[in-house]
């Protein structure tokens, strides 16, 4: 009995080998599998991080050295020719490096939605032989408007004729706006004017505290730094000069002028802010910026009364909650203005500079809304 069942162990052993070798050649590959997917994971992870990173760093470059009028197509070709399309890294991060692409969506002309422009970074970051995405939108931090005017009211324009028959205003370039009536629209010539406007506004800008900022700094021959200058009421002469490409607020409570010329200059490109609660003029005020060298905006906050003339050359006007008005006088601007009301006297010329209007945009700042990846 025995004896017929000899060698019949040695096929079972055989085939429990085989099973068992089988078996743990198939762990072993699902082992192995499974750790070249944790190190793939891991590397993905590090890759989404190190693009992340990246579009961060270029998103902060963006914000810090442009503004919506600066950063144009053709900046953003440079941007991305000159240093974005290479093999970029992260500090002492040799694991991976990221590219970066950036790319501008303007809102459509006219812009009926009120759409912002959108700065789209893109950033693919490579680790060993994988690859990760990310992406971040940059929008201006406030709806960025197109000045086309040279002078845009909110509500109403009043042109008052003198004792001279030929007396007018005379625009030369923009177009006129009135968000209620222009009264005695005939008496501006050479213009594209327009009642009852209900296009956008430049967007307001916060005026400051300047009080809060300490003493009032003394105004002398030149003022060469921002800072809190109190009351003015001298007829004198005396200079801004901005000293870099950073923005400068020169702050005034009220600002009266009998005479007082000030002259625009300094080595820097920054724009020069100049607010004033209240203008009165007594006499003329003058600010000559000429050739409009320089950046200059002129904020007033309550009113502006002349009795006297108004030169502004190379300066953006910008008092959107402002009385305008001239007992006697003219102005004479070479840039833009936007008040609330205006009542011009006599004989007056505006001369439209799209660069010193559109100010306001260079004012803007991007920041970031969105983040889009995995």
């Amino acid at each position: 009995m025995f004896k017929d069942e000899r060698g019949v162990a040695l096929p079972i052993v055989l085939m429990m080998v085989t099973v068992l070798t089988i078996l743990g050649m198939t762990l072993l590959g699902v082992s192995a599998s499974q750790a070249a997917r944790t190190m793939w994971q891991e590397k993905k992870e590090q890759a989404f991080y190190i693009a992340k990173s990246g579009a961060d760093a270029v998103a902060t470059y963006i914000i810090d050295n442009y503004n919506p009028a600066t950063l144009t197509s053709t900046a953003i070709t440079n941007l991305n020719n000159d240093y974005l399309k290479q093999d970029i890294s992260l500090g002492n991060n040799t694991q991976g490096t990221f590219r970066a692409e950036v790319s501008k969506i303007d809102p459509p002309t006219p812009n009926i939605a009120n759409m912002p422009i959108q700065i789209i970074i893109k950033s693919t970051a490579t680790v060993g032989k994988v690859t990760n995405q990310v992406s971040i939108t940059l929008n201006p931090d406030a709806p960025v408007v197109n000045m086309e005017h040279a002078i845009l009211v909110r509500d109403d324009i009043k042109i008052t004729p003198d004792n001279n028959p030929n007396s007018n205003t005379n625009v030369n370039g923009g177009k006129v706006a009135a968000g209620g009536n222009i009264i005695n629209s005939n008496l501006i010539i050479n213009a594209n004017k327009q009642s009852n406007y209900a296009g956008p506004f430049p967007t307001s800008l916060p005026f400051p505290n300047g009080a809060s900022w300490g003493p009032p700094l003394s105004v002398g021959s030149e003022i060469n730094k921002s800072g809190y200058y109190g009351d003015y009421s001298l007829s004198s002469m005396f200079a801004i000069n901005v000293p870099d490409n950073k923005e400068m607020h020169v702050v005034f409570n009220n600002f009266t002028a009998s005479g007082t010329v000030i002259n625009i200059g300094g080595s820097g490109k920054g724009i020069i802010h100049i607010y004033a609660d209240k203008i009165l003029g007594n006499g003329s005020l003058s600010i000559y910026n000429l050739y409009s060298a320089h950046k200059v905006i002129l904020h007033v906050k309550q009113s502006i009364e002349l009795k006297g003339s108004f030169l502004l050359h190379g300066v953006l006007l910008y008092a959107p909650d402002a009385e305008y008005t001239t007992a006697t006088g003219a102005i004479n601007l070479t840039g833009a203005m936007v008040t609330k009301n205006l009542t011009l006297l006599g004989s007056n010329d505006i001369h439209y500079d799209s660069q010193i209007a559109n100010l306001i945009t260079e004012t803007r700042k991007f920041v970031r809304v969105k983040w889009s990846g995995q």
